[in-house]
């Protein structure tokens, strides 16, 4: 049987499902930007100073470094918006979800009361019947 708030279920489930599949999908991205992160973070540190060469040895190795931090800074503002994504995307999920439950409840509570009139007529059909059986046994 469908109950007035049965198409409400549905659409709040489909919001839940889809803010939850961005907040996996947020994750994972964010993970990678953790993870290149590191390994630039590791390319910087490993990097080594030339010992001895020309002008333009320790440029390429200057330029190198640059880049290099260029790129962290750049990973760095790209996790940070990454990370304010995920929260804002838990949040939202968190408010889905309530609001999920919530209908869902209200869609119990009517299932309920259908029960329940559907055992009350159920009840007072079995007394009728019963009022015609005696009638007619006393006939």
């Amino acid at each position: 049987m469908k109950s007035k708030f049965t198409s409400i279920v549905k659409v709040r489930k489909q919001q839940m499902d889809r803010t939850e599949t961005f907040l996996a999908k947020a994750r994972f991205k964010k993970s990678e930007l953790e993870q290149e992160l590191a390994l630039t973070s590791k390319a910087i540190e490993d990097t080594e100073v030339p010992a001895s060469g020309t002008m333009s040895v320790m440029t390429l190795f200057r330029e190198k470094l640059v880049i290099l931090r260029r790129e962290k800074v750049r990973l760095d503002k790209n996790l940070l918006v990454k990370t304010n994504e995920v929260n804002q995307l838990l949040e939202k999920y968190k408010r889905d979800h309530v609001e999920y439950e919530k209908i869902k409840y209200l869609e119990e509570q009517d299932f309920e009361e259908w029960m329940q009139k559907i055992k009350k007529q159920e009840q007072l059909d079995l007394d009728e019947i019963s009022n015609m059986l005696f009638v007619n046994k006393g006939r």
